[in-house]
């Protein structure tokens, strides 16, 4: 382990904390500016589930903090074999405590904090904390949080906890407080048990000095407040603290239990699991391609001697998404009318141009777009066509010569959309890969049967090509449906096409 550490160019810092030492090994990269707040995430990683909420953590905070900031990971003792792949991650300052801490969870958190402060450039003028189960989710967060730091709010965090202080201080799993008045006032993370959890005190003693604190409207403190979440968005299912800014925009979500949900521990099912918050991160804010999931049932109320496969994974994934959308909303379709997309609860206008006016539709369908540009503009114009919590649903073919690499040129081409979607302030972008190899295999087979069955009557002809693709089908949805559940890797190369939704 030494030698691994030593290989590495870390340094071996010993630190004194609460009157005993604790060997950390040290390397830092990023040197900024003491203007530029310190982002401090307090991990430990007993198993391969807990280092995806580290991964997911530190993701979200390079996707979204787009201001200048120094981030540090403080990693409390993990196992060796489970720490060493931060090492690989860029732009980042990593601690590695490799003393045991004394006096159980809640001490080891506020000690990774303590030594984090003494690892900091002690000019540092703002220093943030959080735990390794969190993730924020919105461009501009950390500029918000930082205009609340005025006059006299010293700290700024996204809930409150009253468990053991009843007027309330800010929960250590995300605040900001100012460094400077911190070491002025003297003030430690540590916890001291019964009375103050970890960071409590630290709060607390800011309050009792005659200063101010600001937390964010959250759904933890407030469950009511997940009316202000679009049903069209993933995250109003997710029962995980919320945090909210000015515009009701999320800002930022908190797992909670993370250690022991990824243990399989935490029992309580109405709370997410870290499975549950990991696949939403990874499909809904990292905007990562994943299969789309179909009932394989579906494929019997469908006639594939008039259709192609491709075309069922996109009815299907339209019929999905406006499933979500409440009675009398006002949908537009670019394109002619399709008898498979009319829900007769919904107003759906059907229009090959793209309407001008003041009317603002709860989803804009653009079908099979293939030109890039097109989808630049259709971005700009859903952007202000789109009411609040409003979906945008694209799909499009994969491309036509099957010898390409249709995942390489598929992330080539729509990476660029994302962004603008973004960009462009969508809350939620999501990406649906449509079919696999096999679903291209099966529509050439759905060519060649057509071709076959021309001379057959018309019904006969469509009883042999529905018997023989239906099942052939079913089997290959129950299979790609099993591996995306089990989160089980599939190589695809191939592709029907995807489907892109984004929610405003």
């Amino acid at each position: 382990m030494i030698e691994w550490f030593d290989r590495n160019n870390y340094i071996k810092k010993d630190i004194d904390v609460d009157n005993n030492y604790y060997e950390v090994y040290l390397k830092e990269t990023v040197f900024s500016p003491e203007t530029s707040p310190r982002i401090v995430v307090v991990s430990y990683q007993p198993n391969e589930k807990s280092s995806e909420l580290l991964k997911l953590c530190i993701e979200s905070i390079k996707k979204f903090t787009v201001s200048d900031y120094e981030l540090w990971i403080v990693d409390n003792n993990s196992p060796f074999a489970n720490i060493k792949w931060i090492d690989n991650v860029k732009d980042i300052n990593i601690a590695y405590i490799r003393t045991e801490p004394k006096g159980g969870a809640s001490y080891a958190n506020g000690l990774a904090l303590e030594i984090a402060a003494r690892l900091i450039n002690p000019d540092t003028e703002y220093l943030v904390c959080f735990h390794e189960d969190i993730a924020v989710c919105r461009y501009g967060w950390l500029k918000y949080m930082l205009s609340r730091m005025d006059g006299k709010i010293k700290a700024s965090g996204f809930r409150l906890t009253r468990a053991r202080v009843p007027e309330g201080v800010l929960h250590v799993c995300g605040y900001m407080i100012d460094f400077q008045l911190l070491k002025k006032l003297e003030l430690s993370f540590l916890p001291e048990l019964p009375k103050f959890d970890v960071g409590d005190k630290a709060i607390y003693l800011l309050k009792e000095n005659g200063f101010d604190i600001f937390s964010t409207p959250n759904t933890f403190d407030d469950p009511e407040l997940v009316k202000l979440i679009p049903r069209t968005m993933e995250a109003f299912y997710l029962n995980v603290t919320r945090s909210f800014n000015e515009r009701n925009e999320i800002i930022y979500m908190h797992l909670g239990r993370g250690i022991p949900k990824a243990r399989g521990e935490y029992k309580n099912r109405d709370k997410s699991s870290s499975e549950q918050w990991s696949s939403y991160i990874r499909s809904n804010l990292l905007s990562e391609p994943s299969t789309q999931l179909i009932e394989p049932e579906r494929a019997d109320y469908f006639d594939f001697s008039v259709n192609s496969i491709r075309y069922f994974y996109v009815v299907n994934f339209i019929m999905d998404n406006l499933n979500l959308l409440s009675d009398e909303s006002n949908v537009f379709c670019y394109g002619k009318e399709d008898k498979n997309l009319v829900k007769k609860r919904l107003n759906i206008s059907y229009l090959t141009e793209l309407p001008a006016g003041n009317k603002k539709f709860d989803c804009a369908i653009f079908p099979e777009i293939k030109n890039t540009d097109d989808k630049r503009n259709i971005v700009e114009w859903s952007w202000d066509n789109l009411k609040a919590g409003g979906i945008l649903l694209m799909t499009a073919p994969s491309l036509s010569n099957p010898e390409r690499n249709q995942m390489y040129d598929f992330k080539n081409s729509s990476n660029p959309i994302i962004y603008k979607l973004w960009g462009a302030g969508f809350r939620e972008v999501s990406v649906k890969v449509q079919g696999s190899d096999e679903s291209v295999l099966l529509q050439s087979e759905l060519e060649r049967l057509k071709i076959k069955t021309e001379d057959l009557d018309k019904e006969k002809a469509r009883a042999v090509i529905n018997r023989y693709i239906i099942k052939r089908l079913k089997r290959l949805l129950n299979t790609d449906n099993k591996l995306e559940k089990n989160k089980t890797p599939k190589s695809v190369n191939i592709t029907t096409g995807y489907g892109i939704k984004a929610v405003k």
